[in-house]
């Protein structure tokens, strides 16, 4: 062994001896290290075996509901040049991938890396899969650091996905790359991403289970025997729980769900009881066009007593698409559009979270203007509840009882205790609760801690949880986002853009987000006396970015990176460093050399 062994000698010789000395250790990752030491005992993992298949996969899982709208919007926009973005469960076994270089698609193709194959590492040995699986953080598999030599051409950065309520591995978010194009900030963004496919998952669930959760105070106020269940869900009131507590939910989930569809939404089963043949009426549960239950009603003397037929819902208003006034084509903006949209249809009570300056009001706002187009809500602010406690809370039991659309701007400044009072209200009267007229908006989720005051708020008000975009995440949106302002600001009918001014506009972070974007655009058109908007029209911290070179996917990646840790930290280098998982002087190396201006960040 020579004095400075390469990497790929140090893997043989651990490979073959099943251990290195302390020396050798040393010029190893822990990470790696551990993950090699974990290969091993496995077995001697194969090391020219390709990802081996395991199982096809379900195309609708609820996984892949909640990552398809996340890692889509990153595909796009990384544009995926040299890269792949793939998700994979908590057994590592591959769901989807993005890529769009065919070249690598063949590469990755011919090592396994697609749908049904598996990369956990008892299998595979140390990969950017099964590692971050298995480590349950994440981390950055690089060339020589795979056991398998078919994978050593690659950088895998893969981060688990978790469930923020329960802690709980749901599955991984892997970035693939060939080796030179690996970065040390790759593990910090991928890991954002799993966090939010994460959230996302905490959404589908609490919507799908608040529908079920209506639809059965819904049913049950009828005063029949009724019942919802759906998936390992059951929920029962007194008279039903006679026929059904023996009956298994999961079984109980199998057979009606084998009766009814979004089809045949409605259908009538038997189940043999001890004492009786029991009669079910089912009726789906629809949400987002999906079955996610069913009410079960049941009826006591079959033959004799004829079943009551269920009022179908009401279809849904005939309002316009927010499309048509909040347009946009970004990934990440149609998806906020079109959670906006289910949460219309289904009457759901809705807390839009984001960034200032995002435009959380003003999606509710247009959203209220289509399910309540006659009554003007009465808007709540979260700050002012401490200031005048009593007038404030007068005002809000007053729209209460006059049952006038509630909107709660800032629910993130309510003090925990006027949270709780707030929530103690709504509980008490929730008639406009039932009818989604309740709405309110927040700070981003995760960016403060929840006391019990506002979890309880929370959990009567964000049924439907909306995350908006930063516009930095909506740069597709630019030429539509103009138009608006045009519209808004400017005299004359027609406005062109310089090339270097629609560049400076499209790369600039804007950590204002819309808000900035629009006082900059007002300026602009209150002092120029073109319809042409040139570079010098600009302020100059945004004319700055006309200048800059175009980025590679993976150095544009970087860059929103550190500047969304710069944000963050409110401008704190050595915080925005341990967010980023790397060290001070690499990102001081870093912010020099894109020629970042952090002071900029926050004019």
């Amino acid at each position: 062994m020579p004095s400075n062994p390469r990497l790929d000698d140090l893997r043989d010789t651990f490979l073959n001896d099943g251990k290195l000395d302390l020396r050798m250790e040393q010029l190893v990752r822990p990470i790696v290290l551990e993950s090699w030491k974990r290969s091993r005992g496995f077995g001697s993992p194969s090391r020219s075996g390709r990802l081996p298949f395991e199982s096809p996969i379900v195309s609708d899982s609820v996984l892949l509901r909640a990552a398809r709208p996340i890692l889509t919007n990153l595909a796009d926009e990384l544009g995926m040049s040299n890269a792949s973005l793939l998700v994979a469960d908590r057994h590592a076994r591959i769901l989807e991938t993005w890529i769009s270089n065919q070249n690598l698609a063949r590469r990755l193709e011919r090592v396994g890396s697609v749908p049904g194959h598996s990369g956990a590492e008892e299998l595979v040995g140390t990969n950017g899969i099964g590692t971050p699986a298995a480590d349950k953080k994440a981390g950055m598999i690089v060339g020589a650091e795979h056991i398998a030599d078919v994978l050593t051409d690659f950088a895998c950065v893969g981060a688990p996905i978790h469930n923020p309520i329960t802690g709980r591995s749901e599955g991984v978010v892997t970035l693939t790359a060939l080796v030179q194009d690996a970065s040390p900030i790759l593990p910090s963004l991928i890991n954002q991403a799993a966090r939010e496919v994460g959230r996302q998952l905490v959404n589908l669930s609490s919507m799908r289970e608040r529908v079920l959760f209506d639809a059965f105070l819904s049913a049950s106020r009828l005063g029949r025997a009724v019942a919802v269940v759906g998936g390992d869900l059951l929920m029962e009131n007194p008279s039903a729980s006679e026929y059904l507590h023996h009956i298994d939910k999961s079984t109980l989930w199998m057979i009606v769900s084998e009766s009814i569809s979004a089809a045949r939404p409605k259908s009538t089963v038997r189940l043999e009881t001890e004492s009786a043949i029991t009669e079910l009426a089912c009726s789906a549960v629809m949400f987002d066009d999906e079955m996610i239950g069913a009410i079960v009603e049941v009826v006591q003397q079959i033959h004799t007593e004829p079943l009551i037929p269920i009022t179908p819902a009401p279809a849904s208003a005939n309002w316009p698409p927010l499309a048509d006034s909040l347009p946009g084509t970004s990934q990440a903006w149609v998806y906020a559009r079109e959670q906006a949209e289910s949460a219309m249809r289904a009457s759901l009570p809705v807390v839009v979270f984001g960034a200032p300056g995002t435009g959380k009001f003003t999606l509710l706002r247009h959203m209220l203007d289509r399910v309540a187009p006659r009554q003007t809500p009465l808007v709540f602010e979260g700050q002012d509840s401490h200031r005048d406690p009593e007038t404030w809370f007068a005002g809000l039991t007053a729209a209460l009882e006059g049952r006038t659309p509630i909107v709660f701007r800032h629910l993130d400044g309510l003090e925990d205790a006027d949270a709780q009072r707030v929530a103690d209200l709504l509980a008490a009267s929730p008639a406009l609760l039932a009818r989604g007229l309740v709405l309110g908006t927040a700070g981003a989720q995760g960016s403060k801690a929840l006391g019990s005051g506002h979890q309880a708020l929370l959990d009567l008000i964000a049924v439907g949880r909306i995350d908006m975009p930063n516009l930095r995440e909506r740069k597709q949106d630019m030429r539509s986002l103009l138009h608006v302002f045009e519209r808004k600001y400017a005299s004359a009918v027609s406005i062109s853009y310089t090339q270097g001014a629609y560049t400076a506009l499209s790369r600039a972070p804007w950590p204002g987000n819309l808000r900035q974007l629009d006082s900059v655009m007002r300026g602009v058109f209150a002092l120029g006396r073109r319809t042409e908007v040139t570079i010098d029209q600009l302020p100059p911290a945004i004319a700055a970015y006309s200048r800059r070179r175009d980025l590679t996917m993976l150095e544009q990646l970087e860059v929103d990176g550190i500047i969304n840790a710069l944000i963050r930290c409110f401008g704190n280098k050595v915080l925005a460093a341990e967010m980023l998982g790397i060290s001070r002087s690499t990102l001081y190396r870093k912010i020099s050399g894109y020629k970042l201006d952090e002071e900029r960040l926050f004019i």
